[in-house]
């Protein structure tokens, strides 16, 4: 049924603003809650106006290395969180370029231009442990006079993210530019209660923090066990290999034969000793359904781009419906106790399901069930570190996507330590989602907390956070 809304030409005149999208009754519920609100303008509490940063020239080598300085995009930006896996650097000289936009402990960023109204609005809070940094064209810079736990919170939470939607434009892609963002009114309730959400917030990234800690600390010992703790591969320009030796592995390109392949087993010590994935598990493959599937809601659709080693991102996920999740089901959708692992674009992210997770799970991710007796988050560290990855490199040779053949997922080698040593390593990864779990949970209670003042008053949200 078609919904339609009548406005006069005074509105128009007053906003500046004739796209239909803008006026769409489903706003006006948060409108009519904020308006009986005491709110501000973001502009008038604002340090410094809004700006977004820049890319420099891809064409200028210098721009990029040596690497110098983390350069933040819109996919690596979800809910309060700034992902630095795979991460692309900037140079001093690059960075130089966008200087203005580099960024300080406690700036919050936002994604303001994407494919789909899904995208834009993810708000973060900058934290000291992320390290230099700097963004692209694509995300807002807020310095504001709010406390930046409060201000994340709020921008994440129902009440920020709809009036971020309304503010922006839906043409070709969904945007906002600076001074729009600028118009956002954010309610002002009391210090306490400012303080407490902020606080709260504070918990959650050092929560956060915790398990980032947890997790490389897992990661080290786990290279100082195979000799490969301070080794770095090293990239060489020429080297000879023998014609029998391309037979053998059936190929030609140069990059499969760089050296520092055997260099890394090389190093490995003769306590070590090694296991063909496919004799530890067995793998199922996802399915692709198509973006003609594609619902507004519904049930999960999970792609590479979701799954990251900390788990899966729900902030971006596509779903399908509920009549094509019962079909797909049966065949598709991971249980507890497997691990996804990415054989696609990205390939090797892995995370294990310490519990059921509803969706299905597309073609670019395979299930693996464990069917010997290894730790499975240490199986899963594994399968993330520099030692599977770099089978990874050499398997998929200078492929533009990379695509992990099941075949050759299954002869990848897993190094097998004491028992002792393996269980200490899976305590580690356990520990760190558990953290990065209760971090979600506080983030998620934050953002209830903000909505309960907006909707029920500032007492009953303090009390709903006692």
């Amino acid at each position: 049924m078609a919904v339609y809304k009548l406005v006069h030409f005074s509105s128009l005149s007053h906003t500046k603003r004739m796209d239909a999208e803008y006026y769409s009754p489903r706003f006006e519920p948060v409108l009519r809650k904020l308006g009986l609100l005491n709110t501000v303008k973001l502009k008038h509490i604002l340090v410094e106006p809004v700006k977004t940063g820049h890319t420099p020239s891809m064409k200028n080598s210098s721009y990029y290395k040596p690497k110098a300085v983390k350069f933040i995009k819109t996919d690596n930006l979800r809910e309060d969180i700034i992902n630095t896996h795979d991460i692309q650097y900037l140079s001093e000289i690059g960075n130089s370029k966008i200087s203005r936009s580099e960024l300080r402990i406690d700036d919050v960023i936002l994604t303001i231009i994407g494919a789909t109204e899904d995208i834009i609005g993810r708000a973060a809070r900058v934290s000291s442990n992320l390290g230099r940094a700097n963004i692209n064209q694509n995300i807002a810079l807020i310095r504001s006079r709010l406390p930046a736990g409060y201000l994340v919170t709020f921008l994440n939470s129902y009440y920020g993210r709809e009036q971020l939607i309304r503010l922006s434009r839906q043409t070709g892609q969904v945007n906002l530019n600076c001074r729009e963002v600028e118009e956002l009114s954010v309610p002002l309730f009391t210090d306490k209660f400012i303080f407490t959400v902020h606080n709260l917030n504070n918990q959650r990234h050092n929560l956060v923090l915790q398990s980032e800690q947890m997790y490389a600390k897992a990661e080290q010992l786990l290279l100082s066990e195979l000799g490969l703790h301070d080794w770095k591969p090293r990239h060489t320009l020429t080297y000879v290999r023998s014609f029998s030796q391309v037979k053998q592995a059936n190929r030609m390109d140069a990059e499969h034969f760089q050296p520092k392949y055997k260099e890394m087993f090389d190093r490995l010590p003769s306590s070590v000793h090694l296991q063909p994935l496919g004799k530890i598990s067995i793998y199922t493959k996802g399915i692709e359904v198509g973006s003609s599937a594609y619902t507004d809601s519904g049930i999960p659709f999970w792609r590479v781009s979701n799954l990251s080693k900390y788990g899966l991102a729900d902030d971006t996920v596509n779903f399908i419906s509920n009549e094509l999740y019962n079909i797909l089901r049966v065949n598709y959708e991971p249980q507890q106790g497997e691990i996804l692992l990415s054989k696609d674009a990205t390939p090797g992210i892995a995370y294990y399901l310490e519990k059921p997770v509803q969706g299905i799970v597309s073609s670019g991710i395979l299930r693996l069930l464990l069917i010997d007796n290894i730790p499975p988050h240490y199986l899963e560290l594994v399968l993330n570190s520099l030692f599977v990855q770099l089978q990874i490199d050499q398997n998929v040779g200078g492929s533009i996507i990379k695509h992990w053949k099941p075949s050759e997922v299954h002869k990848t080698l897993i190094p097998r330590l004491s028992n002792g040593k393996e269980k200490e390593i899976a305590e580690l990864v356990q520990q760190s989602h558990t953290a990065r779990r209760e971090a979600k949970n506080l983030l998620e209670k934050a953002k209830r907390a903000v909505e309960t003042a907006i909707e029920e008053g500032e007492e009953r949200a303090l009390e709903f956070l006692s």
